[in-house]
């Protein structure tokens, strides 16, 4: 059996079979605990019909939201069962699983809203993960083995990733409808995305010689923090705007493509990617986000979000609200 090390500090044994099973039990979990989530955070009215926004105050008021507690609760064993999976087989064999995630949240929910799928939401959930496997696909086979720790080069790339989350998150206070629950959950997953690099980077320091001195570790942590409780504060926005669904796909397709692109760009991890490569990640790339603004645009939460604010328009206008536009479905 290999031995695999993890952060230096202790051995376990690769089990590749192990380790799938648990990471799909691992996506159920992170499917379940989003869907949960969204449940406690969708019965509160937020801002404006059209553009909920929650506040700090209501933020932080779910943490004495019982259902919500559950919801994070379920995603926190999700999230360790992940590790778990990572500490027994290779991340390229496991990171895949997690998109999963996607159809398991589109069964919770439709069991739990009495609706049945369409076919363009099948659609629109094979798209996804055909397109992110792909993905994975091209970045696994060209990684570098050797991962690059320059303290200023790290510092710079995650200011930026951190800049176009910001940006996506101002587009998406700023939106309408079912585009502003998408760029709120891809802002989420822009910060979300940076979490496994700064725990691939802890961890490579960790393994060093006296690592207590090396300023990486402290920027790390405090930009893994950040991560996490920037990223998702996000996602609640994007619950109070639409179904957890479409922020559990932009989070499984967004967040390997931030990871992907930062191990690249910044950890030396695109040594060997040639061209060819590099044009085939971009097409699958575009592939799986074109499958999560499919199920963002047709998904019936979204048709009854825009049914509703085009009849509140209409009586705010002393009219009567015309029949609700149907959109093409599969």
């Amino acid at each position: 059996m290999t031995l695999i090390p993890l952060a230096g500090l202790f051995q376990l044994e690769q089990n590749i079979p192990l380790a799938l099973a648990i990471v799909v039990f691992s996506s159920f979990g992170f499917a379940a605990g989003a869907t949960i989530q969204h449940l406690a955070v969708s019965k509160n009215t937020y801002g404006t019909a059209e553009s909920p926004s929650m506040s700090m105050r209501e933020f932080f008021g779910l943490l004495k939201n019982r259902t919500w507690l559950i919801g994070t609760g379920t995603i926190i064993v999700g999230a360790t069962l992940h590790a778990v999976g990572l500490a027994l087989a290779p991340v390229t064999v496991v990171q895949p699983v997690g998109i999963l995630a996607v159809p398991w949240a589109v069964l919770l929910a439709a069991k739990l809203h009495g609706y049945r799928p369409t076919k363009l939401i099948w659609f629109a959930v094979a798209l996804t993960i055909i397109g992110i496997v792909s993905f994975t696909y091209f970045s696994a086979t060209t990684a570098a083995k050797e991962t690059e720790l320059n303290f200023w080069k790290i510092v710079i790339g995650v200011l930026v990733v951190f800049s176009i989350g910001a940006l996506l998150a101002y587009l998406g206070m700023t939106g309408k409808g079912f585009r502003r629950c998408l760029l709120l959950a891809s802002a989420g997953s822009f910060y979300y995305g940076m979490s496994p690099t700064m725990l691939k980077t802890l961890f490579e320091v960790l393994g060093k010689d006296h690592y207590w001195t090396d300023p990486l570790l402290y920027v790390g942590l405090f930009f893994l923090l950040t991560c996490y409780g920037v990223g998702g504060w996000m996602l609640q926005q994007a619950y109070a705007n639409g179904p957890a669904e479409i922020v559990v796909g932009s989070m499984t397709t967004t967040d390997p493509i931030v990871a992907v692109g930062f191990g690249i760009a910044v950890l030396g991890e695109g040594a060997l990617l040639g061209v060819s490569d590099a044009f085939g990640m971009l097409v699958t790339g575009a592939i799986a986000i074109g499958g999560v603004v499919i199920l963002s645009k047709y998904h019936p939460d979204a048709q009854a979000r825009r049914d509703a604010a085009q009849a509140a328009s209409l009586a705010a206008k002393g009219s009567e609200p015309a029949e609700p536009v149907v959109e093409p479905t599969a």
